[in-house]
């Protein structure tokens, strides 16, 4: 959970002192209801929440118990194969305890689309904003007000109305393109998942998308266990350079020269160095 800050953008909240991880997910009604402002269906939130009994999860929440499962796996990414990493990082002590201590698997969203747009939002600004454009998302189209709303409720929106209400500047555009795409089925976001892709090719099919630069995509493929990118943005390289002194200039072509020798796991070799004070109990910093 640790892994990065997802667990600090809604609807994730997360009470350290209980350990208890809560998001919601969209669950119809059981009598659907018209809007009287737009005369759709409503649709309701149930709570999940997550915690460590007996050293195994346990996922709690009024969904369908296969659905629970899935969301459960997909959310701490027990999906992902990292024998090969935990090989690779075999000679390297700070490393191999990181990802012992769970740090390779990313904390992601319980559908992509929820993952993606937050990526979205992360680009060339705080964290705070972030968190602002998407807190004013959940308000604005939520589902029941409190999960992170549907591809279809997204794309009803004009732009003017996501530019004013949820003030993600110039990623209005980019944003109502892209819920348009997923909810008419010409984007299909499964295929950003296929791990028979080669890396690349699903970099450049992000890429390709409006909005989604390289920090986006490589960003993205990092939360989907893909690491043959570094997804380089400020506060990497800030890290980077507060831990290996050198000149700003040269701080790309470093990072390469440090992390090439790890090969397809040179972005988790990156990842889990620059974030080595997150791991550990108690952790000594935090994302």
């Amino acid at each position: 959970m640790r892994s990065h800050g997802w667990y600090d953008l809604p609807p994730f909240a997360y009470e350290r002192e209980k350990g208890v991880l809560t998001t919601f997910l969209p669950t119809p009604p059981l009598t659907p209801t018209l809007s009287p402002h737009r005369g759709e269906r409503e649709y309701g939130a149930a709570e999940v929440t997550f915690r460590v009994r007996a050293s195994a999860l346990e996922a709690r929440g009024d969904v369908d118990a296969k659905r629970l499962r899935a969301i459960a796996r997909r959310v701490f990414s027990f999906d992902l194969d990292l024998s090969d990493a935990d090989r690779s990082f075999s000679h390297e002590p700070a490393l191999s305890r990181a990802l012992k201590s769970r740090g390779g698997r990313m904390l992601r969203a319980p559908t992509l689309f929820e993952d993606a747009v937050k990526m979205l939002f992360t680009t060339n600004c705080s964290w705070g904003a972030t968190r602002g454009m998407v807190s004013r998302l959940i308000e604005l189209v939520g589902d029941g007000g409190r999960a992170f709303p549907s591809p279809e409720s997204v794309a009803r929106l004009r732009t003017s109305t996501i530019e004013s209400r949820v003030r993600c500047g110039y990623r209005a555009p980019a944003l109502s393109l892209f819920a348009r795409r997923v909810a008419s089925g010409r984007l299909d976001l499964s295929t950003w998942e296929d791990r028979r892709r080669p890396s690349e090719e699903v970099r450049e099919a992000i890429v390709s998308e409006r909005g989604f630069g390289p920090y986006a995509a490589e960003g993205l493929l990092r939360i989907l266990g893909r690491h043959d990118f570094y997804a380089l943005d400020s506060w990497t390289r800030q890290q980077y350079r507060r831990l290996y002194p050198g000149p700003a200039r040269s701080t790309d072509r470093a990072i390469a020269r440090r992390y090439a020798r790890f090969g397809a796991h040179r972005g988790l070799a990156l990842w889990l160095d620059l974030t080595r004070g997150w791991h550990g109990e108690p952790a000594s910093e935090w994302p």
